[in-house]
């Protein structure tokens, strides 16, 4: 399933700013909506100004975007996301729209995972109980205030019959010093009353790369198998199971260059996205955090998902 280098198309690029980790949803008026990390050209991630609200864009084809006014922001009298929000997920559910997003507080090196909701997609209620969900200390290295970085980011929701939902997140395995990383589920028929399932994929700190965790997975249920999709090392990797809740011991392959990807269908169509940086900057060593969205196709075969350009 190793794929080269193939072409993608930028498609959105707002002025004077980035796109990074992100999500895609189709509105109830039938448009495409983008919600994404969004911060001024050039800024690191816990700059004072930068990735403190979402940015939003919409779209009839998924090619020409328009921006909209940035949604939800930080709120600096809480204790979970005083300083920055990291990486918005969107699913629907019987007509509301559920955005998970990560909660920053760098003086207690703490991510937690939070909720908002809407029903047009442009207004946005925060959860009145953030954050819903932060891992189990029982596996998890997850101790707020503790001058270790607690690690609960970059959310990604399948629905499941069984499960109802699975959520996945980074985090990091406990005990190990950091030598493993993890990408964790819970488990959820409701989308706000979340029961960790555990570390689903567990994998080496990978030191000599430009991603030493593992990032931004996403989740694609096709034919009784899961494809799983994350960053790690220097590109996406691709690892398929049976079990949604188990992956570690899957063999994985490098899959793309691209950055932060979003795999996803419309309109019988499937796609893959990449953000933030130029495509062969592979190590993030001089375009990152400068660029905007690129999407590309991708064609399901026997042995999986092959990247076609467009």
């Amino acid at each position: 399933m190793t794929n080269q280098p193939s072409p993608f198309r930028l498609v959105y690029q707002p002025e004077g700013r980035y796109v990074n980790d992100h999500s895609f949803v189709r509105g109830p008026d039938g448009r495409w909506h983008l919600f994404h990390i969004v911060g001024p050209t050039g800024r690191g991630c816990y700059d004072v100004d930068a990735e403190i609200s979402f940015g939003h864009a919409v779209s009839t084809d998924l090619l020409t975007w328009e921006p909209r006014p940035d949604v939800l922001a930080v709120d600096p009298a809480s204790r979970h996301e005083t300083h920055h929000l990291f990486a918005p997920y969107v699913v629907e559910r019987e007509g509301v729209y559920y955005l998970f997003y990560s909660g920053i507080n760098t003086d207690l090196k703490m991510e937690s995972m939070c909720l908002a909701t809407s029903r047009d997609l442009y207004t946005w209620e925060k959860h009145p109980h953030n954050p819903v969900f932060r891992p189990s200390t029982s596996w998890a290295e997850y101790r707020p205030g503790s001058g270790t970085w607690g690690c609960c980011r970059d959310p990604h929701v399948l629905p499941h019959p069984d499960y109802g939902y699975v959520l996945y997140y980074v985090t990091w395995i406990k005990d190990t010093h950091f030598r493993l990383v993890a990408l964790g589920a819970a488990v959820s028929d409701n989308l706000v009353s979340w029961q960790d399932a555990g570390p689903v994929m567990i994998r080496e700190f990978a030191s000599d790369y430009s991603t030493t965790s593992m990032e931004s997975p996403c989740v694609v249920a096709r034919d009784g198998l899961y494809y799983l999709f994350y960053k790690h090392r220097d590109g996406t990797r691709l690892a398929v199971s049976d079990n949604p809740l188990r992956f570690t011991d899957q063999e994985d392959v490098a899959f793309s260059p691209a950055h932060a990807v979003e795999v996803f269908e419309a309109e019988g169509r499937w796609y893959m996205s990449h953000c933030s940086c130029d495509l062969d900057d592979v190590e993030h060593a001089y375009s990152d955090r400068t660029k905007g969205l690129w999407l590309t196709g991708v064609e399901w075969e026997q042995d999986g998902p092959r990247v076609v350009g467009w």
